[in-house]
């Protein structure tokens, strides 16, 4: 218990200094700054000593983070500000064609090419003369790879159409191999 007492000391001690020095309250000098961090520092040595290492971190954390919080709720200097009060910004919405085009994107990379490279690699997978379980298992892991390459492919070409009968081509041919 005395080392958990003295762990609150610490670090109560070194959040105070840092809290004052940051404040103004005491002056920013070299030593002031390096025996706050040094309190805190001992509070992380003495907290694991009284209730182990899994606890004492975390309860070294909270006692600092209370301590900051009750320091800065019992401030009771307020400032106000000096600079002119700003007008709240408008939201300039983007051209309808724009989020026509962002949407289509959106809709060829995300659920198009996931459907689309889901057929292709079980298509693939289920022309190996593995076990089911192999394939299903090498189908698991391939499957979000080449959906990362399709979707990369999709949003890295400029030109929608081309990625697209790109997708569909190779889903189709997934859909054949795995139905027929």
């Amino acid at each position: 218990m005395p080392f958990a007492l003295a762990g609150v000391i610490a670090g109560t001690g070194g959040v105070a200094l840092l809290y004052f020095s940051w404040s103004g309250r005491l002056q920013r000098r070299a030593p002031v700054l390096v025996l706050a961090w040094t309190l805190v520092a001992l509070s992380f040595w003495l907290w694991p000593r009284a209730v182990g290492v899994e606890f004492g971190t975390v309860m070294a954390s909270l006692q600092l983070s209370l301590a900051a919080w009750v320091l800065i709720i019992a401030n009771p200097h307020v400032r106000r500000s000096r600079g002119r009060r700003q007008e709240p910004a408008t939201t300039n919405l983007p051209r309808l064609q724009a989020m026509a085009w962002h949407a289509a994107r959106f809709l060829l990379a995300v659920p198009l090419a996931a459907v689309a490279s889901t057929a292709m690699v079980l298509a693939a997978v289920s022309l190996l003369p593995w076990a089911d379980v192999d394939r299903l298992a090498l189908a698991v892991l391939a499957v979000p790879l080449v959906w990362g390459l399709v979707v990369y492919w999709a949003l890295l070409d400029w030109q929608l159409l081309r990625p697209a009968l790109g997708i569909v081509a190779g889903g189709a041919l997934g859909m054949t191999v795995l139905y027929l």
